[in-house]
C-alpha cells in the first residue's frame, strides 16, 4: 500500500512543479515580447517575482521522494538519463544565479547580460523536462533494472517533439497567467500571444501523439492507451480553452491552462500503471512501482511524516499565493 501512496506523492509534487515553476518557464521564454521597456519588463518581474523561490520547492520535494522512496527509480530513470537530468540541474543553477544578479547589478548591457542568460537557462528547462517525458513515456533500454543511456532514444523523434511541444505548452501557460496577472499593456499582449500560441501548442501535442502511436517503440510503452488518450485529450483542449477564457475568467484560465503544463506527469503514470518503467526488453524486464520503491518497513515509517508535512505545504502555497493575488505593474513590489 506504501508504495503506491509514495507514488501518488511522487507524481503530486512533479505535476505541481510543472504547472508553478511552468509559469517561469515560460515567461522566460517569452518574456522578451511583453515586455517594450523597463517598466514593462519591472511589471513582468513583479508578477512571478513572488512565486518564484516556493515554485522549486516541489521539485526538491519531488527529489527527496525519489532518492528516499524509490532508489529503483534512482538507479534507472536518474542514471539512465543522465545527459538530461545533468543539463536540467545545470540550467537550474544558473537560471537561479542568473535571477538573483539581475538586479544587482550596474548598468543597462550587464542587466540585458543577465535577462538573455535568464531567458537561456528557461529554454533548455523546458526542452530538458519534455525530452525527459517523451523519453520515458515509451519503451526503452532497461535491462536488470538498470537503464541503458542511448543517443537513439534522446533523438527520437518521439523525443524531440515532446521537447519542442513542451516549450509551446510553457509559453501558454505563462502568456494566460500573465494575462491575467498584470494590468495595462503587458496584459493585453499576454493575452494576445495565448491565443495566437495556442492552436501551435495544441497542434505540436497533436502530432506529437500522432508520431508516438506510429513508433512502435513508443507505442509499447502505452500499457493502459485509453486512461492515458483521455489525459491527453483533456490536456489539449485545456491548451485551446484556457487563452479564450483569460479576459473574463480570471483566475480559473491560468488553472486551466495549468493542467495542460502538469498533464504529462499524468498520462505517463496513467500509460505505465502498475509499471514505473517499461523495458523494450519484455514484461520481465519492466521495473515496476513496487519493485522500484523502498522496503516497506521504511516507508512505513516515513510515509506518515511526509502525509504530515503535505498540508503545511499545501496551506504555504495557498497562504503565499492568497498573499500576491492582486494583479501587477509597474508600481509593484519585485523581487528580482
Amino acid at each position: 500500500m506504501w508504495h503506491n501512496i509514495w507514488y501518488a506523492l511522487l507524481g503530486l509534487f512533479l505535476a505541481g512543479y510543472l504547472a508553478l515553476d511552468g509559469i517561469t518557464l515560460g515567461t522566460g521564454i517569452i518574456g522578451r515580447w511583453l515586455a517594450r521597456d523597463d517598466a514593462e519588463r519591472h511589471t513582468v518581474a513583479a508578477a512571478t517575482g513572488p512565486f518564484f523561490l516556493g515554485n522549486e520547492v516541489w521539485l526538491v520535494a519531488a527529489a527527496g521522494i525519489t532518492l528516499g522512496g524509490f532508489p529503483g527509480l534512482e538507479s534507472s530513470v536518474i542514471s539512465g538519463m543522465y545527459p538530461v537530468i545533468v543539463f536540467a540541474v545545470a540550467a537550474l543553477l544558473v537560471r537561479e544565479a542568473a535571477t538573483q544578479f539581475r538586479r544587482r547589478v550596474s548598468g543597462e548591457r550587464a542587466r540585458r547580460g543577465w535577462d538573455a542568460l535568464v531567458r537561456l537557462t528557461c529554454l533548455v528547462l523546458a526542452l530538458m523536462w519534455g525530452t525527459l517525458g517523451g523519453a520515458l513515456l515509451g519503451a526503452v533500454p532497461v535491462h536488470d533494472g538498470h537503464l541503458a543511456v542511448e543517443a537513439g532514444v534522446l533523438l527520437r523523434p518521439v523525443t524531440v517533439l515532446s521537447a519542442l511541444t513542451a516549450v509551446a505548452v510553457f509559453a501558454v501557460h505563462a502568456a494566460v497567467f500573465l494575462a491575467v496577472r498584470t494590468e495595462g499593456p503587458v496584459s493585453g499582449r499576454a493575452a494576445g500571444l495565448a491565443r495566437r500560441l495556442a492552436p501551435g501548442a495544441a497542434g505540436l501535442a497533436v502530432v506529437t501523439a500522432v508520431t508516438a502511436l506510429a513508433d512502435g517503440t513508443a507505442r509499447d510503452g502505452l500499457l493502459n492507451p485509453w486512461p492515458a488518450a483521455l489525459l491527453f485529450l483533456a490536456a489539449v483542449a485545456a491548451l485551446l480553452l484556457a487563452p479564450r477564457m483569460a479576459p473574463s475568467a480570471g483566475w480559473k484560465a491560468p488553472v486551466v491552462s495549468a493542467f495542460a503544463a502538469l498533464a504529462p506527469v499524468l498520462v505517463l503514470g496513467a500509460a505505465h500503471f502498475p509499471e514505473a518503467v517499461v523495458s523494450r526488453a519484455g514484461g520481465a524486464e519492466h521495473v515496476s512501482v513496487s519493485e522500484a520503491a523502498a522496503d516497506p518497513s521504511t516507508l512505513s515509517v516515513v510515509g506518515p511524516v511526509v502525509l504530515l508535512v503535505l498540508p503545511v505545504l499545501l496551506a504555504f502555497q495557498a497562504m503565499q499565493w492568497w498573499a500576491h493575488r492582486a494583479k501587477a505593474d509597474e508600481r509593484s513590489p519585485a523581487y528580482f
